[in-house]
């Protein structure tokens, strides 16, 4: 019975944890978003400066898989609107559907292969840049869509899809590191019996 009580405490500890960590890395990816397109202007060219704090999400929306991945992209959400102008709720809304939206496909377990993990990326850092540049443009009440603005979207899609395995490997070595498994690693599969 104490030996029960104490894996579930540890369990605890670990879920917790994780959530931390997780919210540790979107501040990170928040603040690199801000400064490195400063100093190194081609990452501003390429829409580097935008595109973290969604890749973030996605990773937890696919890792934790449960109620924990939407509370973290809303508070996400939130440090990102609050660093914009005028802003205040966008990026909640959107971050926080998104990960509901990856979240209910990641009980699926053909979601766990590479190349969903790689479409979701790119899709979701896509509908994530899209959405919010047409919530600017309701904003402001101007319907113009010029080219660099499609080129950036584009191209920071495509470099959050080449960041995504360096980025989903780093991110997930403390954690297993410490024991933690993904909810669909702990799933028993039918077929694997």
């Amino acid at each position: 019975m104490r030996r029960s009580q104490t894996a579930t405490t540890f369990i605890t500890a670990v879920r917790v944890f994780i959530v931390i960590y997780l919210l540790f890395l979107g501040a990170l990816a928040l603040l690199a978003q801000m400064i490195l397109p400063s100093h190194f202007p081609i990452l501003s060219v390429v829409g580097f400066g935008s595109a973290l704090v969604p890749l973030v999400v996605i990773y937890a929306s696919l890792e934790l898989g449960d109620e924990r991945a939407p509370i973290l992209a809303g508070i996400l959400g939130l440090l990102l609107d609050l660093t914009s102008f005028h802003r205040l709720g966008i990026s909640v809304l959107i971050l926080s559907s998104l990960s509901v939206l990856i979240m209910t496909q990641a009980q699926k377990p053909e979601s766990h292969h590479w190349l969903f993990r790689l479409t979701f990326v790119l899709v979701g850092t896509f509908a994530f840049l899209l959405l919010d540049y047409i919530s600017i443009l309701a904003e402001t009440a101007r319907w113009y869509w010029p080219l660099d603005v499609w080129s950036k979207i584009t191209f920071a899609s495509l470099l959050n899809l080449a960041l995504s395995p360096f980025f989903f490997y780093l991110a997930g070595l403390p954690p297993r590191l410490c024991g933690w498994k993904p909810a669909y690693e702990l799933q028993e599969r039918p077929y694997a019996r």
